[in-house]
This record gives structure tokens, sequence and C-alpha cells, in this order.
């Protein structure tokens, strides 16, 4: 039983990192296509029949690219910096910096920021994004390390197993109730201290990425906001380790009680028996 035990964990290991490497290879395809064929082909190549894009509005980002094809000059390029697959490989993560220049003969890009991308693998083994969001800051002081991938083909394996269920996010949305719950009576940075370790992240426009649960803290108390969620929908790997929820988000002022409205994204990866917030991305809302 041991050494089965021992057999049956390296196959799902093995398994796990060769999904992982085609994660990272689908993001650089993803990118590279944008240099190609422009952003807006790029992303309905790439963008499942349910993604969503925040416009700011979320919206069903494969009808929003089709209805809006204005033509751009504009390029815009990414590379991941950091991945993650649930365990049975049915959703993922991907987040790094992006760039735009004017056009793409020009020599230098004239905006900058993160991107936070849900992935999740379809019945015939493909990755399509079912959730886009990111930020806008200042040019980067210092890069960061783009993944790597080995250039590996596609097989059979890679296919999703038959049947494979797709989970309802419900544990998720009642967790976002409760984080929301929390900020109520214990405060913002508390809050966030009991969901964040030393890999988490969250962008805000205009700043860098925010990292590290010190970090995240910090950040928090230094801003004295009171924070209010309300999650409008998820999802949730099969394995029920990895997922995010998106919604509506009211930051009121403690100072002068004035308030804005932002939509937001947060993805979730549970580690052990509590769940962590990987990264969240928020965007003011325009109402």
């Amino acid at each position: 039983m041991f050494f089965l035990f021992l057999f049956t964990s390296a196959i799902i290991f093995a398994q796990k990192n060769f999904l992982l490497n085609s994660l990272i290879k689908n993001e650089y395809a993803f990118s590279k296509r944008a240099g190609e064929v422009g952003t807006r082909q790029s992303f309905l190549d790439f963008i499942a029949d349910d993604g969503i894009l925040f416009r700011p509005t979320p919206v069903n980002g494969k009808q929003y690219l089709t209805e809006n094809n204005k033509p751009s000059s504009g390029v815009l390029s990414w590379c991941p910096s950091r991945a993650i697959v649930s365990r049975d490989g049915d959703l993922g993560f991907t987040s790094g910096p992006w760039e735009w220049k004017r056009d793409k003969d020009d020599s230098a890009a004239v905006a900058f920021g993160n991107f936070c991308t849900v992935w999740q693998r379809q019945s015939n083994g493909e990755w399509k994004f079912v959730i886009d969001f990111g930020n806008s800051n200042d040019k980067p002081i210092s890069k960061e390390s783009p993944l790597k991938y080995k250039d590996e083909s596609s097989n059979a394996n890679q296919r999703l197993i038959k049947g494979l269920r797709r989970t309802k996010p419900d544990e998720l949305i009642l967790l976002d109730k409760k984080f929301s719950e929390m900020t109520s009576k214990i405060g913002a940075a508390n809050t966030y201290d009991n969901f964040t370790n030393a890999e988490s992240e969250i962008l805000r426009n205009e700043n860098y990425p925010i990292v590290g649960k010190s970090g995240i803290s910090g950040y928090m108390n230094s801003e004295k906001k009171r924070y209010s969620f309300k999650p409008a929908g998820g999802k949730i790997s099969s394995s029920k380790d990895l997922g995010f929820t998106f919604g509506e988000l009211t930051v009121s002022n403690a100072t002068d009680n004035s308030s804005e409205d932002y939509y937001y994204m947060r993805v979730w990866e549970k580690e052990k028996n509590r769940w962590i917030i990987v990264a969240e991305v928020l965007d003011k809302s325009k109402k």
C-alpha cells in the first residue's frame, strides 16, 4: 500500500507539472497571438464562451469583443511571472506584468500594469480564460522574472476526465461574504492578515503590486478605510482547492464617511485546511 501510494502520488505530481507547463505555454501563445493579429482577436481566440472581462462592469467578454470591433494600432504585450493549477488540473491562474505601445514600431511602451487571469481547461484539453482583470501603474523600477516552460507537445493526458463535474462556487461565495463581515467587525487590515501569506498579492491602480502578508497589512493600515464586498459569482475547481470570486465593493473613508464604488476579482487557493488569497484586483465603478 505504501509503494502504491508513492506511485500514485508520483503520477499526480507529474500530471500537475505537465498541466502547469501547458498553462504557462498557453499564456505565452496568448501574448504572441496579440502581437500577430491584435489584442481584440487574440482575446477572442483564447476566451471561454462564458469568460468575463471588466469594461468596467463585469461583462461576457466574447459578446463584448464581438460587438466592439473597432481596430486599434496599439500593441499590448505581457508575460507570466506566476502560475498555479488546481490538483485536478481543471482550473489555473496566471499573473504578471503587461505593457502597451501606441504602435508596434514604437521603441518604448507608454503604459504599464499587471494582469490576473483564471483559466479553465475545456473538454478537449485546451485552456481558455474565464476571467481577466488587471491594474495600471508607473513604469516598473525592476523587471519581474518571466516563467519558463518546456516545449512539450500536447497528448491525450491533457484531456479532461470524461464526466468531470463542474463544481458550484457556493463555498467561495460564502467565504467572500464572511470576509466582508469580518472587515466590518475587526477591520480590513486584520481581516486580510487572516487570509494572506508571503505570496499573496493585491493590485490597485497607481500602485505597484503589494505582495506578502506584512506588506498588505501595512497598506490596509495606512488606508484606514472600510470595505464592504458583495459577491456576484465565481468558479471553483472540482478538487476544491483553487477558485475565484468577483463582485461589487464599496470603500468608505473612516474619517469623513465618503465612499467610492469598485468592482473586484479575488483568486483563492486552499492551503491545508484554510483558504488564502492568491491575488485580488480592484477597479473603480463608473456608475
